[in-house]
């Protein structure tokens, strides 16, 4: 093993998913939300639902990624799913009716589970220990990021030149930045370079970071138990409750976020601004993202997921109310800060609950409740407002589930209250 003088490899590896993340902030889906509506002819829970089939096919597929990226090359899937995915986005352009879109959405869905969350947080946990959470912030605050810049030109391309084209615009980058990228510059592990996590020299050990915080199996274990983890946590009641929570959190981010762009129109908002006024509340999260990282470096991730959950809760009580954009702005804002943090936290949480070891079908499981909780946000919000004609009931019902995932994050730890401040992370 060796220790180069240059910047560490694995610094690199951020950089490459910081892209890979701000590409993905092209996605164009909520812009072109009531243009979909107009060229099918139908209403925004119709169009919605594709969302869900994406959502759905990629926990299922999840659950079975998770175990194999804990054996295989993640950058292997990575590749072949950005592919697919690439190509998905481009044949998007040319949906003719609600079945062709449902069913590039579904494909799309399975090859983003192997190139997305899953493969991507499997990656960094092999580069980094003592430092993941940081890495992580980095690495999601470039969703962030590519929000807050690149929507506001999705905005003006649907604007002037209709969905197709946003479609193809989206493909293309996907296409033309993140395969070279995953195909030349990323790689599976340290070791590969003759390297260590964090850009350690021989003999160092990150501590206390590879062990778990919390969590004993609570049910006797048979054989088969002991030889596929997943199975081991099943039985425990710490799974359910943080997957839940979290899952909780993706119904609120899903319902909003795809349902932003259509609530400001209806105040008589410009598509440009509304598209902007999204792209600023997904943009903003970068700001989270990495402070939410540093956070849980330092803190333990059970009273920083409460925080940031706190944060979406209060961004939503000024939502309520809102009927100008001079409300909305300040909502723009805090509830941004709040949901920005949760694709960091949630592969932290995971790894200080059950240990690095079984990270990736640990992962791989709760993705499958992230999934649900994001396959039903978003035609929740689209059918609630075809029903009434108003977004307010689903402000309110998004409102109490922040409240349920605060309650549920905490009990995940166990119901003991556990340190503020991370344990020091020694080196032997």
């Amino acid at each position: 093993m060796r220790k180069s003088n240059k910047v560490f490899y694995g610094w690199w590896i951020v950089l490459v998913i910081t892209i890979l993340f701000f590409i993905g902030g092209a996605a164009p889906f909520a812009v072109v939300l009531k243009q979909l509506m107009a060229q099918f002819h139908t209403g925004r829970g119709e169009v919605s639902l594709s969302q869900s089939i994406t959502s759905i096919a990629g926990g299922i597929t999840g659950i079975f990624v998770g175990r194999i990226l804990h054996r295989h090359s993640p950058r292997r899937f990575m590749l072949w799913g950005t592919i697919i995915s690439g190509f998905c986005t481009l044949l998007l352009s040319l949906a003719h009716s609600l079945l062709f879109l449902y069913v590039f959405f579904l494909i799309g869905g399975v090859a983003g589970a192997f190139s997305n969350a899953i493969a991507v947080f499997t990656v960094l946990s092999r580069w980094f220990t003592r430092k993941w959470g940081t890495a992580i912030g980095i690495a999601m605050a470039g969703g962030g990021i590519g929000s807050i810049i690149i929507q506001p030109l999705v905005g003006i391309i649907a604007q002037n030149y209709g969905w197709q084209a946003t479609y193809l615009f989206a493909g293309s980058l996907v296409l033309a930045v993140n395969v070279p990228l995953i195909l030349f510059v990323l790689k599976d592990r340290p070791e590969s370079m003759g390297l260590l996590p964090d850009g350690d020299k021989p003999g160092e050990t990150a501590g206390l970071l590879n062990g778990k915080i919390v969590v004993q199996p609570s049910a006797k274990l048979t054989n088969t138990d002991r030889n596929n983890p997943l199975f081991i946590y099943l039985k425990n009641p710490s799974l359910w409750l943080m997957g839940i929570s979290f899952a909780f959190v993706a119904i609120g981010s899903s319902a909003i976020t795809t349902q932003e762009v259509s609530f400001l129109t209806d105040m008589h908002v410009s598509d440009t601004v509304a598209a902007t006024a999204r792209g600023i509340t997904l943009g903003i999260g970068a700001i989270s993202a990495l402070a939410s990282g540093w956070l849980a470096d330092r803190l333990i991730s059970r009273y920083v997921t409460i925080l940031f959950f706190f944060l979406s809760m209060l961004g939503m009580l000024i939502l309520i109310p809102a009927v100008s954009m001079s409300q909305i702005w300040p909502f723009v804002i805090i509830y941004g800060l709040g949901i920005g943090a949760g694709g960091t936290l949630l592969p932290i949480v995971t790894r200080d609950i059950f240990g690095a070891g079984d990270f990736s079908a640990m992962f791989g499981f709760v993705i499958v409740l992230l999934a649900v909780g994001n396959s039903v946000g978003a035609p929740l919000a689209g059918f609630m407002y075809d029903a009434t004609g108003s977004y307010h009931r689903v402000f309110v019902i998004i409102t109490a589930i922040y409240i349920i995932a605060m309650i549920g994050i905490y009990f995940s730890f166990g119901a003991n209250p556990k340190p503020l401040v991370r344990p020091a992370k020694s080196k032997k």
